[in-house]
């Protein structure tokens, strides 16, 4: 018997000490110390007092244990809370919608429509951003394995579990708060009675919208339907304003190097007519992002433009822009652009490779191959800007690779002679280069069928792959023929364990 356990359950979860439950009960504190202890037992009145003073009868009482009984039927009344909850969210909304007017109707769906197209966009730019979170997380692993990828498919799963019960709450709470709440149905046969007593306990701002027997009273006039459409507003407002905070911060960027380029400006002066369009364009750029800045700052801050001013001055810079633009266009054609490489702006160098068997040298680069029988080895020469450096690199299976690039070791004199050549009215294209190889005509034609071998070795790998690849395709084919196969066994098999199961329970 669980009696004396449960009473001190009883009474601890009470908070009563033994001498007040003896005195609850008419009893002496010896007496319940002795039920608690097991050395006597209550009579039957006394039982039944117990049972009816703390919502128990006398099998919980003598028999089963309080705790279970306890959170058996707490667990039983938050069941029937929840239920009772849903059914009168679901009742309440029913009744709402059936007193609204059409027009009402449309609104309220138009407006539930908008929260989950947003809360889908928030699903997806968050699922994006978190998938990319998991994938740099993965990726940091060597071997993750199929255990790796399990985890990843839990965790993504788990984070589409959690974003609909969320969603699901927002949208349901958002609904409740901004409907239910507001929204009081008023059923009376007397309603014009029941109207009048409504319309002198509300405040001057109530609505009240009759329908026949019903009445919907809107008891906050601040949340009324388009409340929730200017909040909307809100919101996008808050980020088109974060948006240009950002566009800010480019735009301060862009003015630096604006002014940068406006003293730097003065280093071509002797260009002349470019040196006017240039500083003008310069100038008209700068105006047109302090314009920029200064619509943004009022877009952000709330305040007042002269928009008839603002348009003006912004045509006014785009068109001196344009023109600015056309002055340098005019004046580059008095320029002289310098593309022949025997000229003085272009350097020659030359290197000497030995002659190998297996020399192969790179597709990449324009070479010419010119015979003479003044070099058994090759002899290489590259013409290229002066401005440029050319370096030969062996790559271990005979291979020869060039490397044409910008000699940054004196960036100041790279700079310098820029300038002084644009000042001069000289535009030296630095792209352009040409290598030739001087060598025999065996060796030529030993490079050329190396080339030739080298070529067709390479088609044949990949003519090689391709047909591995195919081959992986079939057997994918097949596999998956082979599951569908092998699933429609399991099918049948679990048709017949039910089949066989059914026969059992008859016999």
């Amino acid at each position: 018997m669980n009696l004396k356990d449960n009473l001190k359950k009883i009474r601890k979860d009470n908070n009563l000490s033994q001498e007040q439950l003896a005195e609850m009960l008419g009893v002496s504190r010896q007496s319940v110390s002795k039920w608690e202890q097991g050395l006597a037992y209550p009579e039957m009145d006394k039982v039944i007092q117990i049972c009816q003073m703390f919502n128990l009868n006398i099998d919980e009482l003598l028999n089963q244990d309080i705790k279970q009984v306890k959170e058996t039927k707490e667990s039983k009344s938050n069941i029937n809370k929840f239920m009772d909850d849903f059914l009168g969210f679901i009742t309440k909304t029913f009744d709402m919608f059936s007193s609204m007017k059409l027009k009402s109707k449309l609104k309220c769906l138009f407006e539930q429509i908008i929260i989950i197209l947003l809360l889908t966009i928030f699903f997806f730019v968050f699922k994006i951003i978190f998938n990319i979170i998991l994938d740099k997380i993965f990726n940091s692993f060597d071997y993750i394995g199929h255990f790796g990828y399990f985890l990843y498919n839990i965790i993504d799963a788990f984070y589409i579990l959690i974003y609909l019960i969320l969603g699901a709450l927002i949208f349901l709470h958002v609904f409740k708060i901004r409907y239910l709440d507001y929204y009081v149905v008023i059923k009376n046969k007397n309603f014009d009675n029941k109207t009048q007593e409504i319309s002198k306990d509300s405040s001057e701002n109530e609505k009240l919208y009759d329908n026949k027997k019903e009445t919907i009273i809107i008891r906050d006039p601040e949340h009324s339907e388009y409340r929730f459409i200017k909040g909307l507003l809100k919101l996008i407002l808050f980020i088109f304003k974060c948006f240009l905070i950002f566009i800010t911060l480019f735009l301060l960027f862009i003015l630096v190097f604006q002014f940068i380029a406006f003293v730097l400006s003065f280093l071509i002066i002797k260009t002349g007519l470019f040196f006017i369009g240039c500083f003008i364009f310069i100038i008209t750029t700068i105006f047109l992002n302090l314009l920029l800045l200064y619509i943004i700052y009022n877009l952000i801050f709330n305040k007042r433009v002269n928009r008839f001013k603002t348009i003006i001055m912004f045509v006014m810079s785009i068109i001196i822009i344009g023109i600015s633009i056309g002055i340098m266009i005019l004046s580059i054609k008095d320029f002289n652009y310098i593309r022949d490489l025997e000229s003085k702006y272009y350097l020659t160098d030359s290197r000497i490779v030995p002659m190998r068997d297996d020399i192969l040298f790179s597709d990449y680069y324009d070479i010419e191959f010119i015979e003479s029988d003044l070099f058994n080895d090759l002899n290489i020469i590259c013409k290229h800007s002066k401005d440029y450096k050319f370096e030969i690199n062996y790559i271990g299976d005979g291979s020869v690779d060039f490397s044409i690039y910008q000699d940054d070791s004196n960036l100041i004199s790279y700079l310098r002679g820029i300038i002084k050549d644009f000042n001069n009215k000289i535009i030296v294209d630095d792209s352009i280069y040409k290598i030739y190889v001087y060598t025999t005509k065996e060796n030529i034609e030993k490079i050329r069928e190396n080339r030739k071998n080298a070529y067709e070795s390479r088609q044949a790998i990949y003519d090689e792959i391709g047909i591995l690849e195919d081959r992986i395709n079939e057997y994918e084919e097949q596999v998956d023929n082979l599951n569908e196969k092998l699933q429609e066994k399991q099918d049948k098999v679990i048709e017949l364990e039910q089949i066989i199961e059914n026969y059992i329970k008859q016999k």
